[in-house]
């Protein structure tokens, strides 16, 4: 399985009709002091199915490394994809909830694949400017 593309989003909006709204493309995040609660981070992460990955069970981890690299917070998402599922690609839309950010800087989202890091993110946490 390979990722193909990911996204940090605001919001996604799926339609009936396999129409896909990304709503606020995020690589940048504003804050006035940290610590600080994200309620929610959402991602738009679509994957490239192989043969192979059909019919089996997988693991999407999603690890939250903060500006040292530490792991600051893993979620893990497990999902299926059918044998007779006759698509290319397929998209999982994760959500990391309470996400806690402690310091100013760098961050990174890995997203590992059925244990093999298949995308890194990057996330700058910065403090917010007083106007």
């Amino acid at each position: 399985m390979h990722v193909n593309s990911a996204l940090v989003v605001d919001e996604i909006r799926l339609h009936d009709d396999g129409h896909v709204d990304l709503i606020g493309l995020r690589e940048d995040l504003y804050f006035d002091q940290v610590p600080v609660i994200l309620q929610s981070l959402s991602l738009f992460v679509e994957l490239e199915i192989t043969p192979e990955d059909r019919g089996g069970k997988h693991v999407l981890e999603l690890r939250l490394l903060d500006h040292d690299g530490r792991v600051a917070q893993a979620t893990p998402i497990k999902f299926d994809i059918p044998k007779n599922y006759d698509r290319p690609t397929a998209h999982v839309d994760p959500t990391l909830f309470e996400v806690t950010f402690h310091q100013f800087g760098p961050h990174y989202l890995d997203l590992i694949a059925d244990g093999v890091l298949a995308r890194r993110l990057f996330l700058n946490v910065q403090q917010r400017d007083e106007a």
